[in-house]
């Protein structure tokens, strides 16, 4: 699991626009993006487009809080899981060697934080400036107006949240990079599943979401991290809440599970406001709802199912932009790409491959044409999948630059930035000369 958030010039409380953005070959990258990854083993990496100051250098910490590199220390050093620490050491090499400062994206901290896998990661933003932003705003050449920088009101990466299989929940400050808290959830509620904090991309959010394992979301407040909430809406019998997704206005947020359901919840009454069943292929099983998103402008939503089934719909009509099955493959997760040209989603395949689909109704005259409405941008792995195969496990856009750019993450270590601008170009423009040249516009790619 991953989570990531790109500096951005604030707009309106719930549109962004990238400010400015870096070239490389052809692909215009964000000019700040941070990546923070969970593994199984309850370590929680993170990179940043912009270097961290050795906490060392900071003698005001609070004797409460833990700098990353305490929190690292302490946990290794207690560790009776030698894999945890061998895995501390592989993450913290290329840290403690000091990489390349020109290198896009540079690792900044890896820690032990979990005993046990970490179930979710999310990111809260905030106003504002720190000094390594103004002091490599000030060094990039891409930059070429830096009084724009200082007038412009911008987002920057706040509050890190991380759920556990332990039960706990850890918020760490990724200004002063420290641990500001620890909180177990709520007993006999069961294990953290999923996270979100609401609004999901204003400053300062006001609330934090997070779904169990036992079927019940917690709403904490940010400010205390106190329980506002308990909503009930998914079995727990059957494993509980899977996914979820706060609306871009904060108001509402749908959440997916094992027992088949979809549900739309009024987060400003703190209730349930609708439910809506997935029918199942197989009969006598429930649908398992792997993953569910909203669209940028909240107008749309998307989710995919264990059993491969992908499906996008209008929030004002109801209707099915996107309705297919991918079976005997499955999407883990799905995410939202495109630009005014045209709507697209992405989905992380289990075997390997990484299709893109365009979103929208078919008229007559498209389907007589014999229009594209998908493409495979990655082909998947050949053969029989085994568990140390490369299956694609996450996937989410990041705004700016062409709008078509992704973080994947899959089950073989390796985190990429991928632009599918030249797979979504192939189905607008419905060339089929361009098949052999698709290679050469999908997997510019940069591997972590």
């Amino acid at each position: 699991c991953f989570f990531l958030i790109e500096k951005s010039k604030i707009m309106t409380s719930t549109t962004m626009v990238q400010s400015s953005t870096r070239d490389s070959s052809n692909t215009k990258l964000p000019d700040r993006l941070v990546i923070v990854a969970g593994t199984y083993d309850g370590v929680l990496a993170g990179w940043d487009t912009i270097k961290y100051e050795k906490e060392e250098k900071n003698k005001k910490i609070d004797k409460n809080r833990k700098s990353f590199s305490q929190k690292n220390e302490e946990r290794s050093g207690n560790s009776a899981n030698s894999t945890t620490s061998d895995l501390l050491d592989m993450l913290n090499q290329p840290y403690l060697d000091t990489p390349d400062d020109n290198s896009y994206l540079k690792m900044n901290f890896a820690m032990a934080v979990h005993d046990g896998s970490v179930r979710s990661v999310s990111i809260s933003s905030m106003n504002g400036t720190n000094e390594n932003e103004t002091k490599q705003n000030s060094n990039d050449s891409c930059n070429d107006n830096d009084s724009d920088h200082k007038e412009s009101n911008y987002l920057i990466p706040g509050t890190l949240l991380s759920a556990g299989y332990d039960e706990s929940l850890a918020i760490f400050n990724l200004v002063k990079q420290t641990q500001s808290g620890e909180v177990k959830t709520p007993p006999d509620l069961g294990t953290p599943t999923c996270s979100s904090f609401a609004p999901p991309h204003t400053a300062s959010p006001a609330h934090a979401l997070i779904g169990l394992s036992s079927g019940k979301i917690v709403l904490y407040k940010r400010r205390d991290w106190s329980v506002q909430h308990i909503l009930n809406g998914h079995d727990g019998e059957r494993g509980g809440v899977t996914c979820m997704a706060v609306h871009p206005t904060g108001r509402m947020a749908l959440t997916g599970g094992r027992d088949g359901k979809i549900v739309l919840w009024d987060l400003m009454k703190g209730r349930l406001a609708y439910v809506s069943k997935v029918p199942s292929s197989k009969k006598r099983i429930k649908s398992t709802i792997n993953h569910v998103i909203w669209s940028e402008d909240g107008k749309r939503y998307a989710y995919c199912t264990h059993e491969g089934n992908i499906t996008a719909r209008d929030v004002a009509t109801g209707e099915d932009l996107l309705d297919i099955s991918l079976s005997p493959t499955r999407a883990n997760q799905i995410t939202f790409i495109g630009g005014p040209e045209g709507l697209f989603l992405a989905a992380a395949c289990d075997n390997g491959g990484l299709p893109i689909f365009a979103v929208g109704s078919i008229d007559d005259s498209e389907e007589e044409l014999g229009a594209r409405r998908a493409l495979m941008a990655i082909e998947p792995v050949e053969g029989k999948l085994t568990a140390g195969d490369e299956r694609f496990k996450c996937i989410q856009s990041i705004q700016g630059g062409t709008g078509f750019m992704v973080i994947t993450a899959n089950s073989g270590g390796i985190i990429s930035l991928i632009d599918l601008e030249g797979a979504a170009t192939m189905m607008l423009s419905n060339d089929d000369d361009d098949d052999d040249d698709v290679d050469n516009d999908v997997d510019r790619e940069d591997d972590v």
